[in-house]
């Protein structure tokens, strides 16, 4: 799905921040969502297939400081701590 060129960006895409009603897992750092909790529902079409992914609210504070970094080109979902590691750490905070 993701090679981080130009060509892997959805068709189409969609972002929410709903409530959860159930538990979720993060796609990125694998934590558990909790109902009540707040968190970010991607959703889009990728290459004809219609994916989901859920980031807890961390790791989307996370993506988005990594994302303005000039070093970062792209960030695949599912891989946010693979490329960035441990230098965005302070993001969450």
């Amino acid at each position: 799905m993701c090679g981080c060129d130009l060509n892997d960006r959805p068709s189409k895409y969609w972002e929410y921040r709903p409530i959860a009603r159930k538990e979720h897992v993060c796609c990125e750092c694998g934590s558990k969502i909790n109902i009540g909790e707040r968190y970010y529902l991607l959703k889009g079409i990728w290459d004809g297939k219609f994916l989901t992914f859920k980031q807890c609210e961390i790791c989307k504070k996370v993506w988005d400081e990594a994302m303005t970094s000039p070093e970062i080109e792209c960030i695949c979902l599912g891989e946010l701590w693979e490329i960035v590691g441990s230098d965005f750490e302070y993001a969450a905070f």
